[in-house]
């Protein structure tokens, strides 16, 4: 079914030059429904080159940007920009610095999305350029991220004085650059009448540096909304992003759970002044262990006695415990005590999950205090490992699991060989991952239908990765051992998809047919109606059209649905016309 979409697709996608358009709409579609990496793909396929059609290749060109800057995939848009030619025009010219610009400035380097900015606005024609007005909006952008904030108030004053700009998106900036230089008021002024709920959180936000609103009531007013199911979750996180703001005139436990709370969304707020760095939530546990230690009386470096009151403090209150686990976690003297931390910390989430994985990813996978994964305790490293596979993130499993060789506690060697092999095999490392899978089934003596039953699953990513006679290699290893009925003939069918990948057609007919008798020669449970109807395509694909029929024909005897029966007796009159036509 796959494949016969990306067929349909890529006969859309290469239609004549008249209907580029819907093309270009299409991608579109495809892009937003989630699948960026996919509508790539499709366009890399599907552009002329710019030999053939500048402008044509122009237009796919500009998608392509916008794809990647929608996904936020700055390195990629930085390549494609930096290899523009030279000679494309102007105008196209202008709209990737603006794309270039944006991305220096996403991935922090505000210095250099300056340099690439003043170098167009410094030339004399700069103000008849479409892009004029974004590269100045940009420049003020650049300084706020480099916290220049007075350098970015004269930007926006000039700014003002060249350009009549009422767009909400400029209003919500102008208006961070009001509130970051102390210009409260101003800022309430100039949101006044806008029903976003962008400008509301700025407003209350405004209003709460201006010292005209209580504290505790925008709390709760942030506790209440984001409560609300129909929130999607950049407001979520908007409103934990204003959460924080207000913690932090508050006592140190509020600041963990505001941030807590935001990092559980696993989303970004679209408003900067709501967007709050992970690192933060490592100083707040941090700063509220340190005055629950101070009251306990702990000293510092007696780590046995943080790990104790943390451990006591673990079911009456977890955001104790895990600050106290934390703070150990950032600073015990020895690794032993920072792996007992890793561990009560995970111990206090109990139950991981969809906002305790978003939790854990932005903690320790996209903080500076754990940059590296290496610094990460390897009780919570194999944990990550797990939550990365279990959200398909292939790259960051790989990445974490470079350099774990010991066998986690409490994890048998099965447990873990199983975890690393298919960490290897999906991540591109297949010999290796090949290798401890090879190692694991020849030791592998006494089958469990649980176990053998996972081991399956690595085996099936085997073959997702086309390594067919690595897995028909272990598919018979395990057919050696004795292994429970349903597995064994699940087995045989298993193998026979490998030889079909392997385009060795009899080899898998044989398979599947075996797959299918395995009770009895009569057996037409519906486990063995589909082994028989793929041995029948096995067949048909080397050329044995008698016995495909056949095969198809004693499916339709036992076949009362009719939608199936439709299907067979389709593919028995394509056999009958395919062997008429010889």
């Amino acid at each position: 079914m796959i494949r016969g979409f990306r067929l349909w697709l890529l006969l859309a996608l290469v239609a004549v030059p008249a209907q580029a358009d819907q093309r270009l709409e299409l991608l579109k579609h495809i892009s937003a429904a989630g699948a960026p990496a996919l509508t790539l793909k499709m366009l890399d396929q599907a552009q002329p080159t710019i030999d053939q059609d500048l402008y044509a290749w122009i237009a796919w060109e500009q998608e392509r940007l916008a794809i990647l800057a929608q996904w936020r995939q700055w390195n990629d848009l930085l390549i494609r920009v930096e290899g523009l030619p030279a000679d494309v025009p102007e105008q196209f010219l202008q709209q990737a610095v603006t794309y270039k610009a944006s991305a220096y400035l996403n991935l922090d380097q505000a210095t250099a999305a300056r340099e690439v900015l003043r170098t167009r606005l410094w030339r004399v024609d700069a103000g008849e350029s479409a892009e004029y007005e974004s590269w100045r909006q940009l420049v003020i952008e650049s300084y706020l991220r480099d916290g220049r904030h007075e350098d970015a108030r004269v930007a926006m004053l000039r700014f003002d004085q060249d350009f009549d700009n009422r767009d909400p998106e400029w209003q919500l900036l102008r208006a961070r650059v009001l509130i970051e230089t102390g210009r409260d008021d101003e800022a309430l002024a100039l949101l006044a009448g806008d029903e976003s709920w962008q400008a509301d959180l700025t407003r209350l936000l405004a209003r709460l540096r201006a010292g005209d609103v209580d504290r505790a009531e925008v709390w709760r007013l942030v506790k209440t909304r984001s409560a609300a199911d129909e929130l999607d979750p950049e407001q979520r996180a908007s409103l934990w992003g204003l959460g924080y703001h207000v913690a932090a005139r508050m006592s140190p436990v509020d600041r963990v759970v505001a941030l807590e709370a935001l990092f559980r969304t696993g989303a970004e707020s679209p408003l900067e002044l709501f967007r709050i760095p992970v690192d933060r939530l490592w100083q707040a546990y941090t700063e509220y262990a340190e005055l629950v230690g101070n009251r306990a009386e702990l000293l510092l470096g007696d780590d046995a006695a943080w790990l104790d009151l943390a451990a006591r403090s673990s079911k009456p209150t977890p955001v104790k415990a895990r600050s106290l686990y934390a703070l150990l976690l950032l600073r015990a003297a020895d690794g032993e005590t920072a792996d007992r931390a890793a561990a009560g910390y995970m111990q206090t989430h109990g139950e991981i999950d969809a906002g305790e994985r978003n939790l854990l990813d932005s903690l320790f996978n996209r903080s500076r205090a754990f940059s590296s994964a290496r610094k990460i305790p390897p009780s919570i490293r194999y944990q990550l490992v797990d939550l990365a596979l279990q959200s398909a993130d292939i790259d960051e499993a790989t990445r974490l699991m470079s350099g774990l060789e010991t066998i986690p506690d409490g994890a048998s060697r099965f447990d873990w060989q199983l975890r690393q092999s298919r960490v290897l095999i999906l991540g591109g490392r297949y010999r290796e991952g090949d290798a401890v899978l090879r190692n694991l089934i020849s030791e592998y003596r006494e089958p469990q239908v649980e176990a053998t039953d996972r081991l399956l699953q690595v085996l099936f990513d085997l073959q997702t990765v086309g390594l067919h006679d690595e897995a028909i290699a272990h598919f018979n290893a395990l057919l050696r051992l004795e292994v429970e009925a349903r597995q064994r003939r699940e087995i045989l069918f298993w193998i026979g998809d490998s030889y079909r990948g392997l385009e060795r057609y009899d080899h898998a007919a044989l398979l599947y047919l075996q797959s299918a008798m395995l009770p009895g020669p009569d057996t037409m449970d519906p486990w063995g109606q589909t082994a028989r109807y793929n041995a029948a395509e096995s067949l048909q694909a080397a050329g044995l059209i008698d016995d495909a029929r056949r095969i198809f024909v004693g499916l339709l005897r036992v076949t009362d649905d009719p939608a199936r029966r439709a299907v067979l007796n389709h593919r028995i009159q394509q056999l009958w016309l395919n062997q008429g036509a010889r």
